[in-house]
């Protein structure tokens, strides 16, 4: 099986908390994203046939992995490259460009690799361990501009790169063409899993580094089933099969991923056109009523979280009874049946459906206006507070930061909305200063500590405009990443998350996402995970 098989299955246990949707099917007719990867029977290779799928992706500027934290980006470019590993069926991690998986040193600190031989770069040249050292050093040269350094920090010697301090890595020491190991500088549990992540897909040495800044405009060249055979930032990339793949090769000869807006996708797929199209909220109802569309319908429920950063040094959220006032001025459940449709989960765990720590047993936040006005009062504002959050104007959470605004009004919470360009928004944010901040995440990987480390960790939450920093709770988290027992880590996310949600209220949860898309009756094979497809196995 290809990549994202763990989020696949994530989505389908997400699913089974779902108050929409009907029971798995066939891809061809299915309305949930389980379906899509059922299929166990190899691709048949051979013809001519182009899968062609379309969304608003107008992030699409570049296909390289490093630059960029969006799925625009992400799913572009993962056509194409590969990690070290691959996430099996059980949210294991099997070998993909290893030939098995790392020998871990007892202390849990240095990981063993080995390389599979003979794998070819889409130029014809053969991975090697200096691609891979190469890609790791790349990724936190300060130059490169990397966006997704949080993802593997904790190598020896990450943070003197990121500092410039040095530019190679310290814990990347390579034993021969086909041999490394990578020792960590701090214990990760989770560090596997971070192996298999898209962002950390391997580069060859000598085609990135005569590109230059080109590299994933006009060279991109990985080790995938598919090669580049095209791109246009902000329109479209063209992928065809590759021929001296190492692996099974995909049925489809060529892919084509395009960026339209909504109704030119709907048009182009309601014509035939496109044989997968991503659908906004606002518009699945109309398709989902419709007995012609009903069965394209594709439900997939995300493992991600959309939540409010309350910043903890901007008063007066400076007062915890503030922060817990936003907790009962704003109707979570009124927002996602009535502005989102009930195309989305209300929930008051900031953990998300499908991963571990989620508490299944929290009952979504009561709104509760007179409460409010009561913590406000006793914390010095009888009058009510003026609140600020600063939003990227292209942003989907301007509808519901207007839908909270409204709600704010009955406990005497002035909200203002300030819409800024993406830039801007993003300086302010990184650097602390938006006084509410809302966060859309979505997983890496499927553990808690890529939701609860990543954003609300003392070392982190300043960028997110957070700020939150508790010692017991970066103590928590810091001990979940030594210790490997299961039942032991989601103990103590638990006691993290419902430290920093239910006693310090220093973040407010909304909801967990849903994804849609319409698929051609024709279409099979397709694997909808967390917020991007696969489509290797995809046949029609």
């Amino acid at each position: 099986m290809k990549k994202f098989i763990a989020l696949l299955l994530a989505s389908i246990l997400i699913f089974s908390f779902a108050a929409c949707g009907k029971e798995k099917t066939d891809p061809a007719g299915t309305t949930t994203a389980a379906a899509g990867g059922a299929s166990t029977e190899a691709p048949s290779t051979g013809g001519d046939q182009v899968f062609k799928f379309a969304g608003v992706y107008p992030d699409m500027l570049v296909l390289d992995v490093m630059k960029s934290t969006t799925t625009d980006t992400i799913q572009a470019g993962s056509l194409v490259v590969e990690a070290l590993l691959d996430f099996g069926e059980d949210f294991s991690v099997k070998p993909l460009l290893l030939k098995e998986l790392p020998t871990v040193s007892e202390d849990g600190m240095t990981f063993t690799c080995a390389l599979r031989q003979g794998v070819k770069f889409h130029d014809g040249t053969e991975l090697k361990a200096s691609d891979v050292e190469f890609t790791f050093n790349r990724m936190f040269l300060p130059s490169t501009m990397c966006v997704n350094t949080f993802l593997c920090d904790m190598i020896l010697g990450a943070q003197e790169m990121l500092d410039g301090k040095t530019d190679k890595l310290e814990g990347f020491k390579v034993i021969d063409d086909y041999n490394f190991t990578i020792t960590l500088a701090t214990p990760y549990s989770p560090f596997l899993s971070v192996l298999a992540c898209e962002q950390l897909s391997i580069y060859p040495e000598k085609a990135c580094t005569e590109a230059g800044d080109r590299w994933g405009v006009d060279t991109f060249i990985g080790t995938g089933p598919f090669k580049l055979k095209e791109f246009t930032p902000k329109d479209r990339i063209v992928v065809e099969r590759f021929d001296d793949y190492y692996g099974e090769k995909p049925t489809m000869a060529s892919l084509e991923m395009y960026n339209m807006d909504q109704n030119t996708a709907l048009l182009e797929y309601e014509s035939g056109n496109l044989d997968l199209v991503a659908v906004n909220q606002d518009v699945v109802d109309t398709y989902r009523k419709d007995p012609a569309y009903e069965k394209q319908l594709i439900v997939n429920p995300l493992i991600g979280i959309i939540s409010m950063n309350l910043n903890v040094k901007k008063a007066p959220l400076d007062n915890p009874k503030v922060r817990e006032a936003v907790g009962y001025a704003i109707d979570t459940e009124a927002m996602v049946e009535n502005y989102l449709k009930g195309n989305a989960y209300a929930t008051s765990c900031f953990i998300p459906r499908g991963c571990m720590g989620f508490d299944e047993t929290r009952p979504v936040s009561k709104y509760d206006p007179a409460k409010a006005k009561a913590l406000l009062t006793e914390a010095g504002f009888p009058d009510g507070v003026h609140l600020v959050t600063t939003i990227s104007e292209k942003s989907t959470a301007v509808g519901v930061a207007t839908v909270l605004q409204q709600q704010m009004k009955e406990s005497g919470i002035d909200f203002e909305i300030q819409k800024v360009d993406d830039a801007a928004y993003i300086d302010l944010r990184k650097q602390g200063e938006v006084q509410v901040a809302f966060s859309t995440w979505y997983a890496d990987i499927v553990d808690p500590d890529n939701f609860l480390y990543t954003i609300l960790h003392s070392k982190s939450s300043p960028r997110f405009s957070s700020n939150y920093n508790n010692p017991e709770f970066d103590k928590r988290l810091e001990e979940c990443r030594r210790i490997t027992d299961p039942a032991q880590r989601e103990k103590l996310y638990r006691e993290a998350e419902h430290m920093v949600v239910m006693e310090d209220f220093a973040n407010v949860p909304l909801y967990n996402p849903i994804k849609f898309y319409l698929q051609q009756e024709n279409v099979s094979g397709v694997m909808f995970m967390n917020s991007m497809v696969d489509l290797f196995y995809a046949k029609k």
